[in-house]
């Protein structure tokens, strides 16, 4: 899982090698767990999830004692991959979603084929498909039925499709510091998008 900052950011620079990456994840056997959506139809934003995103519905249960229902989807078991809970809390229809977390990015084949799909099933998509600014990569951004956000990345097939997280934050240095201290993460790159800054 890479992890991507918005702030104000030094050039591009690269903080490790690709082969210094690879050995570290061969020697560090952590890994993030799960992220927990709350939505205000369950059975709406489960069938967006696996019909338009290929997730499978891992297990749901229902706790009527603390008025909550949840369900988990990824693209594999939760013992090695990344999954999304899906909590609902009885009588709440609407959340706001904030402005601190950005997006999940998720790997796909064809994005111009997914967004097709999403947009079949009645999607919302927030930016077409195209190459990003200055590369080559295929992306496209989408919302989920409770408005959480999704960039579509094109690449070839992978085991985890669940590949970077995007958060806004306040203080990117003691972000990254946070991240490395805490969770024994590497800073993989770092790029300034003044373009993208949040006044």
């Amino acid at each position: 899982m890479a992890v991507h900052a918005m702030g104000n950011m030094a050039p591009v620079s690269s903080a490790i090698t690709q082969e210094d990456a690879l050995d570290w994840v061969k020697k560090d056997k952590r890994r993030m767990l799960h992220v927990v959506y709350r939505v205000g139809d369950l059975d709406r934003t489960i069938k967006f999830y696996t019909e338009c995103l290929g997730m499978k519905l891992l297990r749901k249960r229902d706790i009527p004692e603390e008025r909550y229902t949840n369900a988990f989807l990824g693209y594999g078991p939760e013992d090695s991959h990344f999954v999304i809970e899906l909590t609902y809390n009885y009588g709440v229809d609407k959340y706001d979603v904030g402005a601190g977390f950005g997006h999940f990015g998720i790997a796909v084949e064809d994005v111009t084929k997914t967004v097709d799909l999403i947009k079949a099933k009645g999607g919302k998509v927030t930016r077409e498909p195209g190459p990003v600014k200055g590369g080559r990569t295929v992306i496209a951004f989408i919302e989920d039925p409770d408005g959480y956000k999704f960039e579509l990345l094109e690449r070839g097939p992978t085991p985890e499709p669940l590949c970077q997280v995007m958060l806004r934050v306040g203080d990117l240095d003691r972000s990254i510091n946070f991240y490395e201290q805490a969770f024994g993460m590497e800073l993989l790159r770092k790029r300034d998008n003044p373009e993208y800054k949040v006044i």
